[in-house]
């Protein structure tokens, strides 16, 4: 049993190596990529990467893994290429928006979710997120059965593994759910962004 144990701390410890070495490696690549590059650019990088396929065997978790935990998540998230079309859609978001995933995927974020007369507002956000800035705050949406409703979203710049920037992504919950946990909570004290 302590010789078990021994081999199992020495995995550990070499796994652990080469995790620092990979960091390393990826650190100084990012270094190397990053001298020159203009300051706004430097600050809207990704401070991790994708960890590579085999860094993922090694962590037990694979690209499979990867999706499960997305459509696991308590909140909708959803994905968009740079021109507002949806690239990913998950469970939450179905039943947040009343829209399937094959229904969502491929659309408009404008056209799917929101009022004409916030279209102009959403374009605007849109846009900042692909000059490399985050945006959380409370939104006016639809469902697809044209219910109109506040969710509290987050979105924030998608970057590929080179830093490029390739879409966006945004959760968001509804604002309704939110207040009512929030008042229900013993532990909340006053929150101004809940309040219309």
């Amino acid at each position: 049993m302590e010789e078990e144990l021994r081999r199992k701390l020495r995995a550990l410890e070499e796994g652990q190596a080469e995790l620092r070495r990979e960091v390393s490696r990826l650190m100084r690549t990012t270094e190397r990529r990053d001298a020159g590059a203009p300051q706004w650019r430097q600050s809207t990088r990704p401070a991790f990467r994708t960890a590579s396929p085999s860094m993922l065997g090694r962590a037990g978790l694979s690209r499979r893994h990867h999706a499960m935990i997305l459509q696991s998540m308590g909140q909708a998230v959803h994905v968009l290429d740079p021109q507002g079309k949806v690239l990913y859609w998950n469970r939450q978001a179905e039943c947040l928006y009343d829209y399937s995933a094959s229904e969502a995927i491929g659309r408009n974020i404008c056209d799917l979710l929101v009022d004409p007369r916030d279209s102009l507002t959403l374009a605007a956000i849109i846009k900042d997120i692909f000059t490399g800035k985050c945006w959380r705050g409370k939104f006016p949406v639809r469902k697809k059965s044209g219910e109109r409703f506040s969710v509290l979203a987050d979105a924030t710049p998608l970057h590929d593994d080179d830093g490029t920037l390739v879409g966006l992504i945004c959760l968001s919950a509804d604002l309704r759910i939110l207040r009512e946990i929030i008042s229900s909570s013993p532990f909340v004290g006053h929150w101004n962004f809940m309040e219309e």
